[in-house]
């Protein structure tokens, strides 16, 4: 007992300044900020006013609110089945057995190692009305539906940027779904084949139930990462035109550092937003998990 409690003790030792780094960069912060939004400061001045819970209510009653949170959830909903789904379906192809499958697994990855920044600013070029794709296509074809203000559309707009997303982060989630697909038996497909089943029976009845782990990965990960969108929808649209692609991410940035007095606003849109992600990680994980379950007992 007293050498277990010796190695424990060496242990923990030895992990203290892991757990002070994050606890110093992920706690801390998490409850200052849980602070702040019960205050109207502005980040440039020292005084802060109490206020309680006042900042919550005026974000339920602010006019540009609600369309942040619609386009929040939507653009989540969408990049967690369509992440997925272009995700999947590289790595079933990939994992055929191509005689090039090293070289395109290469060029797939590649777009995930740019920076988001620089796809969002590389793609605003790409579907700029005047000399983008569109145009090009356009100038050589005579196909004109391609060439249009796609993020200067407000119905378009934020699927533009969605678009951009789902390119540069694709490659991703082929991993995950690559590793689940090489874990599935040889033997159950050879089995599926002797029973005569279709490529879609054999992927609804054996690929499918136990890639379920992948699916809970991918989803919970795109689910998240949609709800924290930033960096691709400020570099090509800024929230506009209008508040046409505003996310809470983005509200919450210019109320912070835009207008004076708002920081603790600003901590309050993101404390909102911490107790969606989080609720919303809840569910989807509990969900997946029983189906895990499920498929495992």
């Amino acid at each position: 007992m007293v050498r277990r409690k010796r190695i424990f003790y060496q242990s923990l030792l030895f992990m203290l300044p892991a757990i002070l780094i994050v606890v110093c960069v992920d706690f801390i912060p998490i409850f200052q900020n849980f602070y702040y939004s019960l205050f109207s400061w502005d980040i440039l001045e020292p005084s802060m006013k109490f206020v309680g819970l006042d900042n919550f209510i005026n974000f339920f009653k602010m006019d540009g609110a609600r369309g942040a949170l619609k386009n929040t959830l939507i653009y989540a909903v969408l990049a967690a089945v369509l992440k997925n789904i272009v995700g999947l379906g590289l790595a079933l192809v990939l994992n055929s057995g191509l005689k090039t499958q090293k070289f395109l697994r290469t060029c797939i990855l590649s777009t995930t190692m740019i920076s988001l920044v620089i796809s969002g600013y590389t793609w605003t070029y790409l579907y700029h009305p005047e000399y983008g794709v569109g145009y090009l296509i356009e100038k050589y074809t005579g196909i004109s539906f391609l060439n249009q203000d796609w993020l200067g559309n407000p119905k378009l707009a934020l699927y533009a940027v969605l678009v951009v997303s789902i390119w540069q982060i694709a490659g991703k989630y082929m991993v995950i779904y690559l590793a689940g697909l090489q874990t599935v038996p040889k033997d159950l497909y050879e089995a599926g084949n002797m029973d005569g089943a279709s490529g879609f029976s054999r992927f609804r009845y054996i690929t499918a139930p136990l890639i379920i782990p992948s699916f809970t990965v991918g989803i919970l990960n795109a689910v998240i990462q949609g709800l924290k969108v930033f960096d691709e929808i400020y570099s090509m649209t800024r929230g506009g035109p209008g508040f046409a692609s505003e996310t809470l991410t983005t509200l919450m940035y210019s109320q912070t550092f835009f207008y004076s007095g708002k920081a603790g606003f600003g901590s309050a849109i993101s404390v909102i937003l911490f107790g969606i992600v989080l609720i919303v990680s809840l569910l989807i994980s509990s969900y997946l998990r029983k189906k895990e379950d499920a498929v495992y007992q």
